[in-house]
Order: C-alpha cells, then structure tokens, then sequence
C-alpha cells in the first residue's frame, strides 16, 4: 500500500479558495480573498473540506498549525509574551 506525500499548506489554501468563505460577514465568493486577508477563515477550509475539494489529512493539517501557532499565546504566562 502507497500513501500520498503530505500536501504543502499552500496547495491546500489554493484549493480552499475554490470554496465561498462563509466566516461571519465575509462571505468571499471562489477565488476572492477573505476579508482577513491575506489571511483565510477556517470556515473556508471547513467548507471546502464539506464540498470534497480538501482530504481529512488536508483539514487535519490545518487545524495543527492553527493550534501550534496558538499554544505559545495560551500558556505564556499572564504579562509575559509567549
């Protein structure tokens, strides 16, 4: 059995751009940025993920970034930066 080689973070964000954002007010239309940009909203991956456009792994791979970009901020220490 073969496994796929992981895809990079930026394959990913271009494929979750083929999806409409949907995050509170930004409703970005495919293709357009987020109103965050040039951030994108999770909502987006999440979307993307529901129209088939992203793997489990894709998804996956996001959200560990976005809790490892987290954890320094949520465990510093109160009045210390992470």
């Amino acid at each position: 059995m073969t496994t796929a080689a992981p895809r990079t973070l930026a394959a990913i964000t271009a494929d979750a751009l083929r999806a409409n954002c949907g995050e509170g007010d930004c409703w970005a239309r495919p293709g357009r940025p987020c109103s965050c940009a040039p951030a994108v909203h999770l909502a987006r991956y999440q979307r993307a993920r529901r129209r088939g456009l992203l793997s489990a792994a894709d998804l996956t791979a996001v959200l560990a970034g976005v809790i490892a970009s987290a954890v320094p901020a949520i465990t510093a220490p109160a009045g210390r930066a992470a």
